[in-house]
């Protein structure tokens, strides 16, 4: 029989309940259902006093140790109960600061800042570690979630060029095919506006050069103030000024998103390749 086994025995034969055992041992019942169940094993001093409660002697609870006899002779009872007296009991230090329980010297977790049983320090280590792992595994799944968005984006850039890209290749073959004299020209012409297209509508979903100087313009002009004389000629004077500006400012307008957009056309081809691989860095570094 284990320890385990010796003790759930003797408290049996004494009618006791494991509550009731550690009330006598100044211990949880969580701690003796552990003995019993040989998940753990009492110290010497816990030991000394289970042999002076249930009356054997402390070699009994030895692995291997044979069976007390039902009466034991008086003089190894009192060898037994003198050697179980010979052990201090545990002394009394204070109170758990956060369970408000009794707390022995064989029974503190923490001393320092403040007391703190054995119970609720295994309690907070073990809080303390799953706060840890949730926090670790809210990070990853932020960090997945970036992951899959930056790929998202880069796919959807990728995909949704091809499709002017695909069209105006379809043009440029119908184009080559009803041509009869300048094939090649026609074929070459098309097959780099082809390219341009896909560059430009591809970097125009991702953030990136082309996107910041195609939507740089569109700037609104203030209109200058107009000086007119309060007569008919002096008001149909004003109204034509007004006129006249408006169109000028929208004119500026329109020009200045079309010098952006044309700029942006222009340069698409030269930085598609650095803006993939930029997209492609940010996807690996977020997923490492």
């Amino acid at each position: 029989m284990t320890c385990g086994d010796k003790i759930a025995k003797l408290r049996k034969q004494r009618g006791m309940t494991q509550a009731e055992l550690g009330n006598e041992l100044n211990v949880t019942y969580q701690a003796v259902s552990k003995w019993e169940r040989s998940e753990s094993h009492p110290d010497f001093d816990t030991i000394s006093r289970i042999s002076k409660l249930f009356q054997v002697p402390i070699s009994y609870f030895e692995d291997g140790a044979d069976e007390p006899p039902d009466e034991m002779p008086v003089a190894e009872i009192a060898a037994a109960t003198a050697a179980a007296d010979a052990v201090a009991p545990p002394e009394i230090i204070g109170m758990c600061t956060e369970c408000g329980k009794v707390v022995y010297s064989n029974q503190a977790g923490s001393t320092s800042p403040k007391l703190v049983c054995r119970d609720c320090t295994e309690r907070r280590t073990r809080e303390e570690r799953q706060a840890r792992d949730n926090a670790e595994l809210a990070k990853r799944n932020e960090l997945e979630t970036t992951r899959r968005t930056l790929t998202q984006r880069r796919n959807r850039g990728l995909i949704f060029g091809a499709i002017p890209a695909a069209l105006l290749l379809i043009m440029t073959i119908a184009l080559t095919i009803q041509e009869e004299s300048n094939k090649g020209a026609v074929f070459g012409g098309g097959i780099m506006l082809t390219l341009v297209a896909y560059t430009f509508a591809t970097q125009m979903i991702w953030d990136g050069v082309v996107r910041e100087v195609c939507t740089g313009g569109g700037h609104v002009m203030s209109l200058p103030g107009v000086i007119f004389s309060l007569s008919p000629d002096g008001l149909i004077f004003l109204i034509v000024a007004k006129i006249a500006l408006g169109l000028i400012a929208g004119l500026v307008f329109v020009g200045s998103i079309l010098v952006c957009v044309l700029a942006a056309v222009f340069i698409s081809p030269f930085t598609f390749v650095p803006s993939l691989v930029k997209r492609i860095a940010e996807i690996r570094r977020v997923g490492r």
